[in-house]
């Protein structure tokens, strides 16, 4: 694995990392380092502000105007055109780069995304999503994002460095068509519960201890049988589509944690297509034990009156439902050794139990990424702007955190915060969005070394046999977008327990009759070759 065997931590927009002979990525180029002065378009710092110049690749004379589209976990953050003009403030006079920020809410995003796509309109960098219109899987076989190998290498060299082989996850056919959300992609499953609701009820000791299902089944009914807190709902959907399990169509869950199974969905974010256990055979998903065991324990938990009822239709996330007093708890993935970041997302302090620890797989990398679509009008100067938001921690802190003595501070660990009295600032976002997560400051509740505890872990992370497998899904597009459509109609309803058997099995034999075995034969053929490609 070409993992970068340090963190890469920034100075005010420099970059530094050390060498390692046993990575496939190169070194990312030091603070003190400027590019060759004949490279065309290297910006000097302005000596007003003493940044070193990282060597930006900027190859055009007048100013360029992008459009960057991203989406919001929450509302759309009030404070978005203030951060919009400190970012310009740097991208105009470093890589003569005017940024507009168009930022959709989550459950909007599917459909402003097609919007944009079928209109035509400028979108030059664009966060494509886990699942549906908007993810990399559906998009690049609707021909919609650009091929960006040879943009990451000439505009954006050192991103390309950091991510080393990683890059494979968003690459078919040897072609790239995306950047990966770096951060660490070991990860686990958590069941994320109120804490002032387990110390009232006296349940915090047998949250933090429970190994199965059953014991959280059992807290959410003494949630919802108590005077005080019957009015939560015990659970919802994690993910503002439905999830009430999340990757339910890779995770088969099981009643004793320790006992949880996975599939490798071979990057395809619609989850249609899996491979157990490393046996080289790809199934329909949908169709699988582990698939249908996941809707039996949320459908029980429905019947039970336990899940958030309106999980199927609703476009808000679980922190979100927590945050606004609905719901108890939630099921979520969360980077290993970030479970902090779930008090922030919900605003109040919860107690994490991690049911699994996940491989790292091409799902992982296709999960969100940053991509070039084919309605973009800059893609030179949306590459560049992506390497300054890998490189630059003054972008990546402006991304995530807002205007530092506006939005958040830092204490003097370097721990970002909110300013006291000002606990709903203008802007806030995550941080996981960011092209590099480890160059975003830590928030309050993390080790102040977070990033270089997650760096280290993820070297250390089980990994995938099939990571770096891509499949081209071309010759399946009809099919693919046939199956979308099925998806849209059918899982929302299956995953959040509301349908019934008959419904659920209604679904399958719609799959069948689209032509998801069609799918699945060329997953397997290019699987096939790509094993025997790779000697694996």
């Amino acid at each position: 694995m070409g993992f970068i065997n340090k963190c890469i931590l920034c100075h005010k927009g420099s970059a530094s990392v050390s060498d390692d002979s046993n990575s496939l990525g190169s070194t990312i180029a030091s603070a003190g380092e400027t590019a060759d002065t004949e490279e065309a378009g290297s910006q000097e710092a302005s000596s007003d502000n003493e940044v070193p110049s990282v060597g930006y690749n900027v190859t055009w004379d007048d100013i360029a105007e992008i459009t960057v589209v991203y989406p919001s976990m929450n509302t759309i953050q009030a404070g978005l055109g203030a951060v919009e003009d400190a970012i310009n403030e740097i991208t105009e006079a470093e890589i003569n780069t005017h940024v507009t920020l168009t930022m959709i809410e989550v459950g909007n995003y599917d459909q402003q995304i097609n919007l944009m796509m079928s209109s035509g309109e400028q979108a030059d960098l664009i966060v494509t999503m886990p699942a549906g219109p908007s993810s990399f899987a559906t998009m690049t076989s609707q021909k919609q994002l650009i091929d960006i190998t040879e943009l990451l290498e000439s505009y954006a060299p050192q991103a390309l460095a950091g991510v080393g082989d990683m890059i494979g996850g968003t690459q078919i056919d040897g072609h790239t068509y995306a950047f990966p959300c770096y951060k660490s992609f070991a990860s686990g499953i958590y069941i994320n519960m109120r804490t002032d609701v387990l110390e009232d009820l006296g349940l915090l000791e047998n949250a933090e201890n429970m190994t199965t299902l059953a014991e959280y089944e059992e807290i959410m009914e003494a949630v919802k049988a108590s005077e005080k807190w019957g009015y939560l709902a015990g659970c919802a959907s994690t993910d503002g589509h439905g999830a009430v399990l999340p990757l339910n169509g890779t995770v088969g869950f099981t009643d004793i944690f320790s006992e949880t199974t996975f599939m490798d969905n071979l990057g395809d974010t619609l989850t249609t297509v899996g491979v157990r256990n490393s046996d080289d055979t790809v199934i329909n998903v949908f169709a699988s034990e582990e698939f249908r065991k996941n809707y039996e324990i949320v459908r029980g938990w429905y019947e039970k009156g336990l899940v958030y009822k309106d999980s199927a239709t609703t476009q808000e996330m679980g922190a979100s439902l927590v945050k606004s007093n609905i719901v108890f708890s939630f099921v979520n993935q969360v980077e290993i050794g970030s479970e902090a970041s779930v008090d922030t997302s919900c605003g109040m302090d919860m107690t994490s139990v991690r049911i699994a620890e996940l491989p790292i797989t091409s799902g992982n990398l296709t999960k969100f990424t940053w991509a070039i679509p084919t309605t973009s009008k800059e893609p030179e100067a949306a590459a560049v702007f992506l390497e300054m938001m890998f490189t630059d921690e003054r972008i990546a802190n402006l991304f995530a955190w807002g205007i530092e003595g506006v939005d958040y501070e830092v204490d003097d660990n370097g721990v970002a915060h909110y300013i006291e009295g000002n606990e709903t600032p203008a802007y806030h976002t995550v941080a996981f969005l960011n092209a590099n997560k480890f160059i975003v400051l830590p928030w309050e509740g993390d080790d102040p070394e977070l990033n270089i505890q997650l760096e280290e872990q993820m070297k250390t992370a089980k990994t995938s046999r099939y990571l770096g497998f891509a499949c081209d899904t071309t010759t399946v597009t009809d099919e693919i977008s046939a199956i979308n459509n099925a998806i849209e109609q059918y899982k929302a309803q299956i995953i959040s327990g509301t349908a019934d058997d008959a419904t659920f099995d209604e679904f399958l034999e719609k799959l069948e009759s689209i032509g998801i075995d069609t799918v699945v034969d060329t997953y397997q053929t290019q699987l096939n070759d790509w094993l025997e490609a790779t000697g694996k």
